[in-house]
């Protein structure tokens, strides 16, 4: 009874798994995204009613709904708007990561054992390519995939949750950083101070993704 059970509730799990990826397609698809970025101000007028929570209700809000595949850089560039450039990182950030690894968790939970069986080819391909360290993961964000997806495929791989952690916190960086410079740059009073963000914000789009790559040229040397 207890073996159906299980079976049961991972059938359910893997229904639920599907039916996340196809309602991210849905979301993404439907999601006034612009219509949200000019209630920036409404947003931020409603957060500052809340007080010392506001960082946490957006961090939790953050969490939730890129959980759910909504993009990221939304948030980034809220954030940015909401709490300025330095706090705006950190709450985001923290957001953006927990969101990714709920959906990674889930997935693990739900679809790995299940693909496993039924393909066995597609996990022996996983571990003859390696992707289990911290440095896949970060090279699988700096792909043009959807986040959520791109955890999702992160869940179904053999890459550890400490190795999710770390490659995702560094692989969100440049863009997560570019975007909440934009956000803090809008709500600057004068043209002065939005073009330092704005340009500031276009060296970081150019300049991080090359550290980035510096930086793991240099990983491999030392472990080659």
């Amino acid at each position: 009874m207890s073996q159906l059970k299980y079976r049961f509730s991972k059938i359910l799990a893997l229904l639920l798994l599907i039916l996340l990826m196809a309602g991210s397609a849905y979301i993404l698809s439907v999601v006034p995204y612009k219509d949200l970025l000019n209630q920036s101000y409404q947003i931020k007028q409603a957060l500052a009613e809340l007080g010392y929570s506001a960082p946490l209700i957006f961090l939790l809000a953050t969490t939730l709904f890129t959980a759910l595949g909504v993009p990221r850089l939304l948030f980034c560039t809220l954030a940015g708007i909401v709490f300025g450039f330095e706090w705006g990182v950190v709450v985001s950030h923290l957001g953006t990561i927990l969101g990714a690894y709920i959906t990674f968790a889930f997935a693990r939970w739900a679809g790995r054992e299940w693909v496993q069986k039924r393909f066995p080819k597609i996990t022996t391909l996983a571990q003859s390519s390696k992707v289990s360290g911290w440095h896949s993961v970060l090279l699988m964000r700096q792909l043009p995939i959807t986040g959520l997806y791109n955890s999702i495929l992160l869940g179904l791989s053999s890459v550890s949750h400490w190795h999710f952690w770390v490659g995702t916190f560094i692989g969100f960086l440049p863009l997560g950083i570019t975007a909440t410079l934009i956000g803090a740059g809008v709500i600057q009073a004068d043209l002065v101070s939005l073009g330092k963000y704005l340009a500031i914000a276009a060296c970081a789009f150019y300049i991080l993704p090359l550290l980035l790559k510096w930086f793991l040229a240099q990983w491999r040397q030392k472990n080659a």
